[in-house]
């Protein structure tokens, strides 16, 4: 075997987190509406939310996270500072999905909101909203497209509204599947198979009588931070090379996967498999 030592991993690097949005105008209107709106989560606090990279604006965002299967939920606070008039209140959630090829271009598939009356407001207040709609996309941040979910309030006010928004993050976790395929990721020794199970999947490349290798994974569907585990077993070979490689790519398509679709691609991790020429049977 050519696997001795565990392959070093390389660090990812997080980008800078993304500044508040809104401009001095928006802010300006704030400060000076008279009224505070804060919205929070049933049963989530700081714990809950996780960062995210978005490659494309290349920063980070914390997000509260909910799965796909759970309503989305809580409530939103209004606190006055005196008398305060509304012409009514909208929480909306919004999900659709963005587009940045040669322009941005938006298509939403869930918008569904709960209205509340107008009144006049002396004291803090709050407004209760859930979400059970079903969530039929994955959060996504990629190069040329995203799917965003915003969780929208807006408070109507004579001369112009106040609108707070953020962004939730969305996952679908295939939980039959999860059971079906442990997590083996806390494994001490990343090299110690010889034999895979029922769930490996093989394939074999190579030219005709010159070079034929076989690759070898210990399965196909694999948890987000576990460790992907595989053989390479060089069958045949008549002719030198010096270097070869293993990397984790990651495509992106946009489209139904015609051959002019934009594509990118991001190697997310590289691992040296040889240096110089390989022995027949060597794995």
């Amino acid at each position: 075997s050519g696997f001795g030592e565990e392959v070093t991993m390389l660090k990812h690097e997080r980008p800078p987190e993304k500044k508040e949005g809104g401009g001095f105008l928006s802010r300006l209107v704030k400060a000076v509406d008279g009224c505070e709106i804060e919205i929070t989560y049933k049963g989530r606090n700081e714990e809950h939310r996780i960062t995210i990279d978005d490659p494309y604006d290349r920063t980070s965002e914390k997000m509260h996270l909910f799965n796909a299967d759970q309503p989305v939920e809580g409530s939103v606070q209004l606190r006055p500072k005196g008398s305060y008039k509304h012409n009514g209140v909208t929480i909306e959630l919004i999900g659709y999905v963005t587009t940045l090829t040669d322009r941005e271009d938006k298509v939403e598939f869930l918008h569904v909101d709960k209205k509340f009356e107008p009144v006049t407001l002396s004291m803090p207040t709050t407004l209760d909203f859930a979400f059970p709609e079903e969530k039929i996309y994955e959060s996504y941040r990629g190069i040329n497209a995203k799917v965003s979910y915003i969780v929208k309030v807006t408070v109507g006010r004579p001369v112009k509204n106040q609108i707070v928004s953020e962004e939730v993050w969305i996952s679908k976790i295939d939980h039959k599947l999860s059971q079906e395929l442990p997590d083996t990721s806390l494994q001490r020794s990343y090299f110690r198979e010889t034999e895979f199970g029922a769930n490996a999947v093989s394939m074999e490349v190579g030219v005709d009588n010159v070079l034929h290798i076989e690759f070898k994974y210990d399965k196909r569907h694999f948890h987000q931070r576990e460790r992907v585990l595989g053989l390479v077993t060089f069958k045949l070979m008549d002719l030198d090379l010096q270097y070869g490689e293993v990397g984790i790519v990651r495509k992106e398509y946009i489209g139904p996967g015609r051959q002019n679709d934009p594509v990118e691609t991001e190697t997310l991790q590289k691992f040296e498999i040889m240096d110089g020429t390989p022995v027949v049977g060597e794995v």
